[in-house]
This record gives structure tokens, sequence and C-alpha cells, in this order.
């Protein structure tokens, strides 16, 4: 007899960054070699047509009850109705914010959508309808709960039949088609996240299952899937796993099996227009004409392979399908899925050398999106921001050099060499509206939402910066390695870095409330440079022998006559008849880090100072036979959160030259920036 049903609250609309640390077993405790739980394994079977863009699909769903109550209802990912029109929570915050516009208007027939013909728990009829978590408008259909006609006890599994008809949307959001190309994505039912307490903060068992946000991406639970696609003849599949038998022709198509165990999701890619090289386990498939960025993919794709598991821990799948793009499919760029990405795609400049960053970037989510399985629509910034960091990291010593586009690009014109972190710098030039933590659809704007990706970069170079050494390294690793397989949160990496830096921790619990959960700005400035010559002055010596000023200005003058007389040729640079005193001012105008101030003076010998993070502001005087040239706060560039790093040094003399050179790079710099930007 089973016990009573228990109403399973679902997290809504205000679910974001978590603070308390999920519990030692959560998720099963660490997973070491033991793999993820599985939960929900998938049996899919797909034909695609390519005509009318449609996929006709069945599913059996095995899902496993972890928690200690009785089971009535499973809540459904059913993504493509988020390309239904305007009508749905996706349509109306991109009319909002913006976004994944690819300058084609959708026509008639373009539309997107899934549609459930029949769902069975062990062949009995399910009943469900379409529910909003997260209060978006009843013409939103991303979201449907399952009543089950046989409830599930704790620590059983059920099996639950779809037969469902997809019609794939022209590419828009990293999923669809044009022309023959297929990038076929969030097409199936997938079954909700149901958390216990102790796991990302729920105190009780909760399911997960937020609308399809213009900005969010997934969470899904661990299983394996095993799919049987169907294509037309001639085409290529790539596709989440790998192929378990050869493919087999059929009147209705080419039929390939491909499986994957131990991933939360499932993607695949169909066309006839595909080119192919492969090295090692990475595969990659491209259209003929981008056979360069091929290459780029193949090997960016083969390096960040070797970095990632060098620093975070070994990868465990067997292969990685990397698919570029056709060029009206642009759309379908830059999008993870386990085992399987795409990337972009160029014949040239300026978006050429963007391949290899963008293929790095879509790799390192096979890590923090697939590995670690954080939860994208509450916590975006523990995948991508983290990620981006990662890959900054990996890519230090190859700063972007983009040519300038058409004829100036053919000339040999370049933008100037732009480090990584400092490309990431365009999110430090405001005040912010939002956090890095909280969830990816309660943003001011699509440009608050971007700063999930460069200020996460920023937060954690310089947090990497003030712990120094190998801290936030061995921090890493360690937080990969209790947490892989395991949807860790935002308070588990914090335990995990401050467990790390032992007597540092306070540094790190300090630094999340102020820059991960909150957006607390750095602007320490250079205010004052200035140097005065040390002359004689009225008053009484230490002898109590009186001197007016007419005597202070005799004694000036004939120090002077002298100086010059023995030193014909000295250059304003050098010592003179009178000492000097300089005095360097810096202030901070919000909050509070230690800063390095390096003070040059005019015969080139330099002076280090620290400035300790208690202070608000500090004078510092000078008195040397030489003046103060110029101060530079942070000069190896530890502290890249200061909003404005152009006043973190000033020269004591106006220095009209670089005002000029700012001027003229302007142009290139913004084109660099907005390239970049676009393919990403």
């Amino acid at each position: 007899m089973l016990a009573a049903i228990v109403a399973i609250e679902v997290a809504g609309w205000s679910a974001g960054a978590v603070r308390v640390p999920s519990s030692p077993q959560a998720w099963g405790g660490e997973r070491d070699a033991k793999g993820p739980e599985d939960v929900a394994d998938y049996n899919l079977e797909a034909v695609l047509d390519a005509q009318k863009h449609t996929v006709e699909g069945k599913e059996r769903l095995v899902w496993r009850n972890r928690s200690a109550e009785t089971i009535g209802s499973l809540y459904l990912h059913l993504y493509l109705n988020a390309f239904e029109g305007p009508q749905t929570t996706f349509g109306r915050e991109r009319q909002r914010y913006g976004g994944f516009r690819s300058g084609v208007d959708t026509k008639k027939g373009e539309w997107g959508f899934i549609e459930l013909r029949s769902v069975e728990q062990h062949g009995a009829k399910v009943s469900w309808e379409f529910v909003h978590p997260d209060g978006g408008p009843d013409t939103d259909h991303t979201v449907a709960r399952l009543d089950l006609p046989r409830p599930v006890a704790p620590g059983a599994s059920t099996e639950i039949d779809f037969d469902f008809h997809s019609q794939l949307p022209r590419v828009v959001a990293r999923t669809g088609w044009f022309d023959k190309f297929h990038l076929v994505a969030q097409w199936f039912p997938k079954v909700g996240v149901l958390e216990l307490p102790g796991e990302r903060g729920a105190v009780q068992p909760r399911w997960n299952c937020h609308e399809f946000h213009l900005f969010s991406e997934f969470y899904a639970d661990f299983g394996s899937y095993r799919a049987e696609i169907t294509v037309p003849h001639g085409f290529i599949l790539g596709s989440t796993g790998v192929e378990i038998r050869a493919p087999e022709e059929t009147p209705q198509g080419t039929r390939y099996l491909v499986a994957q165990d131990a991933v939360h999701d499932f993607a695949f890619t169909a066309w006839d227009g595909f080119a192919e090289v492969r090295s090692g386990p990475v595969r990659v498939l491209y259209p003929p004409e981008y056979a360069e960025s091929g290459r780029i993919a193949l090997q960016a794709t083969l390096d960040a392979l070797k970095y990632f598991s060098e620093t975070l821990g070994p990868y465990p799948h067997r292969q990685v399908t990397v698919v570029v793009p056709p060029y009206n499919a642009r759309e379908a760029g830059g999008m993870e899925y386990e085992t399987f990405f795409t990337t972009i795609g160029a014949l040239g400049p300026p978006r050429l050398p963007a391949v290899r960053f963008v293929t790095v970037h879509e790799f390192g989510h096979g890590y923090f999106m697939g590995l670690l399985a954080s939860n994208e629509f509450e916590e975006p910034f523990l995948d991508e921001g983290l990620n981006e960091f990662w890959d900054a990291r990996m890519l230090s010593d190859s700063p972007l050099r983009i040519s300038a586009p058409g004829l100036l690009g053919r000339l040999g014109i370049r933008a100037p060499a732009l480090r990584l972190f400092d490309f990431e710098r365009f999110g430090t030039q405001r005040f912010q509206a939002d956090p890095i933590a909280g969830n990816s659809w309660e943003r001011w704007s699509s440009g608050s939402y971007g700063l999930v990706y460069a200020r996460t970069v920023m937060v954690f170079h310089d947090l990497e910066a003030r712990l120094g050494g190998d801290v936030l390294a061995r921090g890493f690793k360690e937080y990969y390695r209790r947490w892989h397989d395991r949807h860790p949160s935002t308070a588990d990496l914090e335990q995990t870095l401050a467990d790390v830096a032992g007597a540092q921790a306070p540094l790190v619990h300090q630094w999340f409330v102020e820059q991960v959960y909150d957006r607390a700005p750095v602007d320490d400035r250079v205010e004052r440079v200035e140097s005065k010559e040390i002359l004689p002055e009225p008053g009484l010596s230490a002898q109590h022998l009186e001197r007016d000023q007419k005597q202070a200005d005799h004694e000036i003058h004939e120090r002077r006559e002298q100086f010059q007389e023995q030193h014909p040729d000295a250059k304003p640079t050098e010592p003179g008849p009178f000492p000097w005193r300089s005095v360097v001012d810096v202030r901070r105008h919000a909050a509070h880090v230690p800063q390095t101030l390096l003070v040059k003076f005019d015969d080139g010998t330099l002076q280090t100072l620290e400035w300790p993070a208690e202070e608000r502001w500090h004078h510092y005087v000078f008195e040397k036979p030489v003046r103060v040239a110029s101060a530079q706060l942070d000069p190896s560039g530890k502290v890249l959160l200061d909003l404005d790093k152009l006043d973190d040094g000033r020269t004591r003399e106006r220095q009209p030259a670089a005002a000029r050179r700012w001027t003229l790079e302007f142009k290139a710099w913004a084109e660099l920036v907005l390239s970049v930007l676009e393919s990403v």
C-alpha cells in the first residue's frame, strides 16, 4: 500500500542564488569514480523530415523517485513551445530585452512547437496540463504537469511513454533549421528535477522546472540516453554520444543508433552539406567553405581538452562532436550540449580569429554545464561566468589580434593586441544593476545579464590575485572533485574555495558577500601628483637665527648660480640646487581592496608601496633630490574590477600624446569588441 501523496512545491520566479551549502550527502555524496546517480533514463526514437522540418518522436522515460515521499505528479519541459510566437514567456522577454535576433523575420510556417499526442504510464493514459511556475502568461506552454494514475513510491521507478510531434522553427536561439541544415535541440519531453532537503538550499522536496526564459538555459537530472535517429538518405548525423552500431538504410532514410551514459541532455544535427575532420576523440563537422574554421575548431578543442583535464579533472567521455554551422544558420552557433557543441565559422577577418575563443568556450561548458551540472536557470554564473573565467586563464597568453575587415585587413591592418582579461573589462565600466549571482531572468537589461559572463571573469580574476599563488587554482580543482556529477550551488563553490584557502577563508567569504551576492564597485584613483622645490624660507633656524624673505631670496639666487656654474649641462630630470617635496594623493571612492602604488621619479628610479585596504585615502610625501614623474596604482593589472583604469595613473606633467593615441585607436577597439560579441 502506497503512503499518502504529499503535494510537492515548485520553485518559482524568485528562485536564485543559494547561500546555504548543500549537505555532504546531496545527490548521493561525492561521486569520485562512481559517476552520477541515474535518475532519468531516456530511450528516444526520432524520424527527421528535412522538407517539413519536423521530428516524429517516441520516448520511454524511466524515472526514479529519489525522495522519501510518494510522488503523484511529474513536471516536464516542453521547450520547443517557446517558439510558438511572441505570446510565450520567451517571446515576451525578447520583446523587452531584445536578443536572439538573426536579422531574418519569422514567416508563416517557420514557428516551432512540440505536441504530445499520447502519454501513458505502464499502458494507462496519463492526464496532463500546462502550468506556469514562474507566473508567465497562460499562452506559454513550456512546462506541463503529468498527473500519474500510478503514484511512484519512495525509491521506486516508473516508465512513461510519449508519442510526440516536434515542429522545428527556422533557426533561432540555438535550435531549428535553415534550408536542409537542422540543429535539433530541446526537441523531446524532458522531466524536471526533484530536489531534496540539503540540495541547493532546499529544506523540503521541491520540483525545479522553470519556463523557458529568454536568457536561461537548462537544468536536468543525469541519466542514460539511447537514441534511434532516422535522417534522409545522404545526410550526415552528429549528436550527443557515440554510434553503437553501423548506420542502417531503411525506406524512411538512414537510421543511426547512438548512446551516452551519465549526461543530462541530448541534441543532434543533420545535413547533407557537412565535411568532416577527426583527431583522437574529437570530431568536427563543417561546411566545406569553412574548412579553415573547422581546422581551428579541431585544434582548439584538442587544446581545451588537455587544459581542462589537467587543471580541473579528467574528461570521462569517449567523444566530442563539434559543429560549425553554415552561414545562414549563424543562430545555431555558439551553443553547448554534452559531448556535442556548436561553434562559429568565418571566411576571414574580423570573425575568423574569434573561432578559437568560441570553440574553447563551448567546450568548457562540457565541464561547468555538463559534468558539474549547475542550475543554469537560477545560477547561470556558475556555468557561463566560471567557464569564461577558465577560458580566459587558458588563453591568457593568446591575446586577441583581429585584422580589420575588408581591404584594410588584406593590407595587414589589425586592431591592437588585447588580453582576454582586458577584453572582459567591458563589464566594469559603470555601476551595475544586478550582481552576478541570481537567476537569469530577473535582470535589469540584456546588458545586465551579459555581466554574468564578463563580470564573473573579473570577480574571480581579482580574487585569484588577492589570494595569491595557486590557492584559487587548487580551489577550483577541489570544487570539481567534490561536485562533479552533483549539481553544486553558489554556496557550495564558496565553501570549497574557503576550505582550500585555509587562513584566508574570511577573505573568500567577504569577497562573495561583496562581489558575488552583491556588486560592490571598486573605484580607486590617483588624485594628485605634484612636486615643489624645498627652498629656504623666512623664520628662525635651529640656532634661533632669524632669516627674512629678502635674505631667503638672496640665498636661493646664490645657490642657483653656484649650481649652474658647477653643472652647466644639468638636465631638468637630474638633481638640482634644491631637493624636491613631491606629493601623491590616492583615494578610494567605493569598495576597499588592497592596492600597490608604483611611483616613478625623474631619474628613472622606482618605489613600490602597498596601500592597505582599510584606508579611505593616503597622502604620500617624498623628499628627494628629484621630482616624482608619475604614480600608478595596480601596475601589474591585478584589480580589473576597478571602474576606470585610466584614473589609476597620473603624471606630474600633462601628456597630450596619450589622449591622441586613444582617439586614434578608438575605432579599432570598438570594431574588435563588436565583432567578438556578435560571434559569441
